[in-house]
């Protein structure tokens, strides 16, 4: 039944870039706003076969960084607006 999660650990451990990390990368960028050219560099260095653990790494973290503020998303999650409504509050 805890198979999924060793095949998981496994992945990690081997250092390579799954399609799930991959989508997930896509996902992110999406909810960052790029000019085209930019995005489009982006995706392509995504989707390379050659995209290391360590680029990975990278590359999640500026897009983390560069997420648009919960006004400007057009369909916020739940647990965004959440997070947002206790930053405003001074909750955190």
């Amino acid at each position: 039944m805890s198979d999924w999660i060793d095949d998981l650990f496994e992945e990690v451990e081997r250092g390579e870039v799954t399609y799930e990390m991959r989508s997930y990368l896509l996902s992110l960028l999406e909810k960052c706003r790029y000019y085209d050219k930019v995005h489009e560099h982006y995706v392509t260095e995504i989707l390379d076969s050659d995209l290391s653990m360590l680029r990975f790494k990278e590359l999640h973290t500026t897009f983390e960084m560069n997420k648009l503020d919960v006004r400007y998303d057009y369909a916020p999650s739940q647990r965004e607006l959440s997070r947002f409504i206790r930053r405003i509050c001074d909750l955190e």
